[in-house]
């Protein structure tokens, strides 16, 4: 395995403590959004950056974050977060054992809620433990064996050393004794007999929280402080389906001093959908705040800061700007399309071998031999819309000429440094997505000096990062039924856009988004079901969504295709007009590519 391959399955905020994520963290205006003191649901893709943000709200990420904001930030935050990380064996029905389980009748329910709670209970002592040293630095140990006792009591532990650290010991006894007795029932247990259920099964882990909190503030004379507690729920895409609705409903009416942070995938669970319409459901924007973490305009900035620090650990005299180089075809420079610069040769070029650009130049009204802008609109309305079509046509095209015997269209297989390198590519490609960006400009760097990255290093690793990403989603399991794989998907999404944009008749602004028309056919539903899944892993993004709005499934959405994956089908990094899925996938589009094309995906 390549160092960059470990480095991509590890570089997880999920495996790294809260004094670690503060060591990396970039400020952003989706942080800002989240330290409201307010309710919020953060929704994003496989690693956006959701679980960065949820930790950032702890004591100990906050007492480490050194950054120019961190001061003025962590004395605004007017609420303590208790952070629980989703875990998978909270879903007791998706487990391999939970055929068994059913014999039992509600005992899986009550194992999970179990599970949940325990979780939950263990976080609140961290954050207790928290509060108390960094927070108030109150090490009374006659306050702590207070406290203590009152937790042994309310949750029913057995009789242990009243420390908070005894405390969490007891509870994880006691997920192992449950454990232990779950194995044990499904060997031997007979489902004609009484399951033995404990009483700690009953616990409640919120009615329990808005108990034991008030009680905590009393102990530590911090009753008047006005803070509030934030129960910050993190993944709960991984949750069980009662776990997702009971924190949902939880937005709308909780104990005054509570409040939720919760993050998910972008497409909820159409479960959830009715608890919003119900008359007395959270609303976003009043009850709570949406935060969606794809399609900001500040991603761009976030990147660009994100790059920045890496480079400023290896080469602090140099700025992203001089190290990586730019790229004309989305550097903005004032005399872009003027006559003798990069683009006017590329027209000129592109001339020579394209008739259907001659035709276009034509149809607009603009001199084939001098093509430039006559006005400032015609710069803004044609332009600036054909100079990555211009810049991808030029480089792949061979020829694509009207003859006698029709059009003769054929592409030249290239590699694409020149297409994909240079800062503005490199604030594009993740789509603002933190853990891939880290993993491609590290990798950068592992294979650069201090002269700067060459155009064919850059490229060379993005492609890689493309092929990773390609292969971890076409890993994701999908029902065995499902006639459909995500390459099939990706491969015809893909070779779609690619025909509009290097095909035999040159368009202005070649489709690269879709907008999912499909019918509620079994078949529909198939792919359906990849592109939810897709969508959860930031394959496709969703485009034109509410901001205060959520998102239940995939049918009337329009999605683009992740950047990083449009270097495999050789697409520019713009967001076009919008082609039909149905088109896509069962019809074949007039301006199809010829047999003569060398489209080289996966």
């Amino acid at each position: 395995m390549q160092p960059t391959d470990v480095f991509y399955n590890t570089y997880n905020a999920r495996h790294l403590n809260p004094k670690e994520v503060a060591e990396t963290f970039i400020w952003s205006d989706n942080y800002r959004k989240l330290i409201h003191n307010s309710h919020s649901v953060i929704l994003g893709a496989r690693g956006c950056g959701k679980t960065t943000l949820m930790k950032m709200l702890t004591l100990p990420a906050l007492h480490a974050w050194t950054s120019d904001e961190a001061t003025t930030i962590k004395n605004g935050i007017n609420f303590y977060a208790i952070y629980i990380s989703t875990d998978i064996y909270w879903d007791v029905k998706n487990q391999t054992f939970s055929v068994e389980l059913e014999r039992f009748g509600d005992y899986a329910k009550l194992i999970s809620e179990f599970a949940v709670n325990s979780n939950v209970f263990k976080a609140l002592c961290e954050t207790f433990k928290n509060v108390i040293s960094l927070d108030l630095k109150d090490f009374d140990v006659e306050k702590e064996y207070e406290l203590s006792k009152l937790l042994i009591n309310a949750w029913k532990l057995e009789s242990t050393i009243p420390k908070l650290d005894y405390v969490i010991d007891s509870l994880n006894k006691r997920i192992d004794t449950v454990n232990q007795d779950v194995r044990a029932l499904l060997f031997n247990g007979d489902p004609q007999k009484q399951v033995p259920v404990k009483d700690f099964f009953y616990l409640n882990f919120e009615t329990s929280i808005e108990y034991i909190i008030p009680i905590f503030e009393r102990i530590y004379g911090i009753s008047d402080n006005k803070k509030k507690w934030a129960l910050c729920f993190d993944e709960l895409e991984f949750a069980p389906k009662w776990l997702q609705q009971k924190l949902f409903v939880s937005l709308r009416s909780r104990a005054q001093f509570l409040l939720y942070k919760l993050s998910a995938s972008p497409i909820l669970s159409s479960d959830l959908e009715g608890l919003f319409l119900q008359e007395y459901g959270a609303t976003p924007g009043n009850d709570l705040q949406i935060i969606k973490m794809w399609g900001s305009k500040q991603n761009e900035e976030f990147s660009h800061k994100l790059i920045a620090s890496l480079i400023r650990k290896n080469y602090p005299q140099t700025t992203p700007e001089r190290y990586f180089g730019s790229n004309n075809i989305y550097n903005k420079t004032s005399n872009s399309y003027d006559r003798g610069s990069d683009f006017y040769k590329e027209e000129l070029s592109l001339l020579e071998k394209d008739d259907s650009f001659k035709e276009f130049l034509y149809k607009y009204d603009i001199d084939p031999k001098n093509p430039t802008p006559t006005s400032d609109q015609q710069k803004d309305t044609i332009f600036r819309k054909i100079k990555p079509v211009v810049y991808f046509r030029n480089y792949y095209i061979d020829y694509n000429k009207n003859t006698a015997d029709g059009n003769k269209h054929k592409l030249r297989p290239r590699k694409t440094g020149d297409l994909y390198s240079g800062i503005e590519v490199l604030k594009k490609v993740c789509d603002g997505n933190p853990r891939w960006l880290i993993l491609l400009i590290t990798s950068i760097l592992a294979n650069s000096n201090e002269n700067g990255a060459d155009k064919r290093i850059q490229y060379n690793e993005l492609l890689a990062a493309s092929k990773r990403f390609c292969n971890m989603i076409e890993n994701i399991p999908i029902a065995a039924k499902n006639n459909y794989t995500f390459k099939q998907v990706l491969s015809k999404i893909g070779a779609f856009f690619n025909t509009d944009v290097l095909g035999p008749t040159f368009l202005m602004e070649p489709r690269t988004t879709f907008t999912v028309d499909l019918d509620k056919s079994a078949e529909s539903e198939q792919i359906i079901e990849i592109l939810e899944k897709g969508v959860s892993q930031g394959a496709f993004i969703i485009l034109d969504t509410e901001d205060q709005g959520f998102d239940f499934e995939c049918r009337g959405q329009r999605f683009k295709l992740s950047y990083l994956l449009s270097i495999q089908y050789k697409l520019p990094l713009r967001r076009n007009p919008v082609a039909s899925l149905t088109d896509i996938i069962y019809k074949k589009d007039l301006n199809q590519i010829t047999s003569d094309t060398q489209l080289e995906i996966f």
